[in-house]
């Protein structure tokens, strides 16, 4: 019972630290409000309803794309429970300083096993999901700067072919018996350098790490989508990018200026490459400065400009971080209690 009520304390403290970042950082972005007060007075709000919807839609889609890598194992959550998964693994990622990304795989991971989905399923739907994300944007940003002039269209479908070519390659070789087994067992001998797991199970898998890689390995080689699965798959990915991208157009439309829908796309890129450095929360500040950066360049005035990058960030970033939290606080006292279970190979010793 005390165990229990150490660890609501402590989810407390960490939803109070991340809404205390948050409201730490309004101050920052209201000082745009003061260049953006012009546009946002006379905001169209039929277009800033569909940036609204669009930007939680590619969430909502990304939860969905992870629910569907969990039914390849066999995995049958309710909608609600992935993706409320979603929104706090989002929220984790975006607003943790430093360790953001790393935290939010480890925060989805013990979810999903606290249902009860083994580990190696787990694991692997998280880390195939960002992923297959990952490579579908590189895929879709190197067509879309092709088709929009910003470097020739041959050389984007090139790139865009090498990228999915040599991702089909990879998976090849990474999911060959052998070498994913030989994979698995170096990963299981770092294992044991990892703080908070069970000792018992660490000295497990340093001293039979040939046993647990192998049982690994035939875990991992039955999650193997089919090549309709993996279409639908690739779609949902994409997709979430998509609407993503509609989002910052609705955004600047929102505000009365033509879309600039070159340096959109490279904006875009730019934000999104800033959140993936994980140098500050969510690109905080690096992803403002290029995207608006990209904007006044392509002639858009500077404060419907700054309207339209307050919008987008509004809604994509503290929009949804806030809603994580949120769930992350009425989970607190609801979520199932993770029951550790030892290693399998010492159950059965």
């Amino acid at each position: 019972m005390l165990q229990k009520h150490w660890r609501s304390a402590v989810h407390w403290v960490v939803v109070g630290v991340a809404v205390g970042y948050l409201a730490w950082i309004v101050p920052g972005l209201a000082g745009e409000v003061a260049t953006a007060f012009g546009p946002l007075d006379h905001v169209r709000w039929e277009w800033l309803i569909v940036a609204i919807l669009c930007g939680v839609s590619a969430l909502v889609l990304y939860g969905e794309f992870h629910r569907q890598l969990l039914l390849v194992g066999g995995a049958r959550l309710p909608v609600a429970t992935v993706q409320g998964i979603n929104f706090v693994e989002n929220a984790v990622s975006t607003t943790v300083p430093v360790i953001g990304g790393a935290a939010a795989i480890v925060y989805a991971i013990d979810q999903l096993r606290r249902r009860r989905v083994d580990s190696a399923l787990a694991s692997w739907s998280v880390l195939v999901a960002g992923v297959v994300a990952t490579l579908s944007l590189l895929v879709l940003g190197a067509i879309g700067l092709g088709v929009a002039g910003r470097i020739p269209l041959a050389l984007g479908v090139s790139l865009a072919a090498v990228i999915a070519l040599g991702a089909v390659g990879v998976w090849k070789l990474l999911t060959h018996p052998e070498v994913l087994r030989r994979g698995l067992r170096l990963l299981v001998l770092l294992g044991r350098w990892i703080p908070g797991v069970c000792s018992t199970c660490r000295s497990t898998w340093a001293e039979r790490a040939d046993q647990v890689s192998r049982r690994l390995s035939s875990r991992i080689a039955l999650l193997q989508p089919s090549a309709l699965r993996w279409l639908g798959l690739i779609t949902l990915a994409a997709l979430t990018w998509v609407l993503d991208f509609l989002c910052l157009a609705a955004s600047v439309a929102a505000v009365g200026t033509t879309v600039p829908w070159g340096a959109l796309l490279v904006g875009f890129l730019l934000v999104q490459g800033s959140i993936a450095l994980q140098i500050f929360p969510g690109g905080v500040g690096l992803a403002e400065t290029s995207l608006l950066t990209l904007l006044l360049a392509s002639g858009v005035a500077g404060a419907p400009a700054a309207a339209s990058v307050l919008i987008y960030r509004s809604i994509t970033w503290l929009g949804l971080a806030l809603l994580g939290w949120i769930v992350y606080a009425l989970w607190i006292h609801t979520a199932p209690l993770h029951l550790h279970r030892h290693a399998p190979e010492l159950r059965t010793a």
